[in-house]
């Protein structure tokens, strides 16, 4: 298939009616966005897209606010016809979660771009993701779309899992999932991968960011930033306790797809426990997270406790290494490569430097050249 391409439809493949609103005056163009012009459904929706284009801003905001405020009798019967597919995916981009059958109309529509699949299939919720799941033919020619439902927190761990073990048995390789083939293996070698089981409850929790840790009783707080004080089960000024689902998770009893995607798309607590898991793929799924924070890298640079490879990844990215803190936190980590930790004394501000030159818990080759440093900017220039 074509790219999608995002530009005004070709103007000899526009109807006379469309043709002629197009070309009119700006009070005419708003007068057929409000549906007062002798328009078909589809040829008002072919106008509302070409007039998104308008150099009027008045007509091209109308244009714009046309998909979200268009009636269903109007919508519905134009997108599950043929439309230009870039009609298709402006209507997709524009109408709100809430109008999910005219979401479907785009979903079931074979005119229907991939890319405007891939864009759904970052913002869906779990019904209709579950629509997208079911069009293996999309699925194996797009690993586009694969990648935009693994990374969605919304979608099934078990749609996920049947969705990798297509790709897997037809040799499609989505290369922006980490771990694509140790996951892709450990699906087909399971025969209960793809069924419906515990871990769906757990993504279902991880797209609410509700989580709690069985074992030592810690409690993020809420998903919207608020924090609650002495009682943890309401708020300082009284207010009831936020209802909804809170998932304990038994992190040992994951399989290690699951952990993987887990350390992806969970919250700060699931990557908090994920990094310090015994299997590299799922640590370094965790530092590799979208949705990793800087100080969740400070706190990984410096804990004894991650493996060698995340270690190595942090010291290697010209990202993570433009933070004072990880530069710190890796020179006094005595995992972090030697020759790193060298390269590093230099951006070491000269009390965090003699700090680490009377650390016990550095190799003495690092405290040796710390203290070198230390004498050679001491010594007065010219002396």
């Amino acid at each position: 298939m074509e790219p999608l391409k995002l530009e005004p439809v070709a103007p000899h493949v526009l109807s006379r009616p469309v043709a002629d609103v197009v070309a009119g005056a700006s009070p005419a163009k708003l007068m057929a966005l409000r549906g007062m012009a002798p328009l078909r459904p589809a040829e008002l929706l072919i106008t509302a897209f070409q007039l998104s284009f308008d150099p009027d801003p008045t007509v091209k905001t109308a244009a714009e606010a046309a998909p979200a405020s268009l009636p269903d009798r109007i919508l519905l019967g134009p997108l599950g016809e043929a439309l230009p597919p870039q009609v298709l995916h402006f209507f997709a981009e524009r109408l709100p979660a809430a109008r999910r059958e005219a979401i479907e109309k785009i979903l079931f529509n074979r005119a229907t771009a991939d890319e405007t699949f891939v864009y759904l299939a970052r913002h869906l919720d779990e019904a209709g993701l579950e629509i997208i799941f079911q069009n293996e033919v999309r699925l194996l020619r797009s690993t586009a779309l694969v990648e935009a439902l693994y990374f969605n927190k919304n979608a099934r761990m078990s749609s996920v899992s049947r969705a990798l073990e297509l790709c897997a048995r037809n040799h499609v390789r989505p290369d922006g999932i980490p771990g694509f083939d140790e996951m892709a293996a450990a699906i087909t070698a399971d025969p209960n991968a793809a069924r419906p089981s515990a871990s769906d409850e757990v993504f279902a929790a991880a797209a609410l960011g509700e989580f709690e840790a069985a074992s030592n009783g810690i409690a993020l707080p809420p998903a919207d930033g608020t924090t609650t004080q002495g009682n943890p089960e309401a708020s300082d000024d009284g207010a009831e306790k936020k209802k909804g689902r809170t998932a304990v998770i038994k992190f040992d009893e994951l399989k290690i797809f699951e952990k993987i995607r887990l350390a992806t798309v969970g919250n700060a607590y699931c990557r908090q426990v994920l990094i310090r898991d015994t299997n590299r793929l799922v640590a370094m799924a965790v530092i590799r997270s979208p949705s990793i924070t800087d100080m969740e890298v400070v706190a990984a640079a410096s804990s004894r406790a991650v493996c060698d490879d995340v270690i190595r990844y942090i010291s290697n990215s010209r990202e993570h290494m433009k933070d004072y803190a990880v530069k710190h936190a890796l020179v006094n980590n005595p995992k972090c490569p030697l020759a790193t930790s060298l390269r590093l004394l230099s951006f070491l501000h000269a009390d965090d430097l003699k700090t680490l030159s009377r650390s016990r818990n550095i190799p003495g080759a690092l405290s040796t050249a710390a203290k070198k440093l230390i004498q050679t900017r001491e010594k007065p220039s010219g002396g």
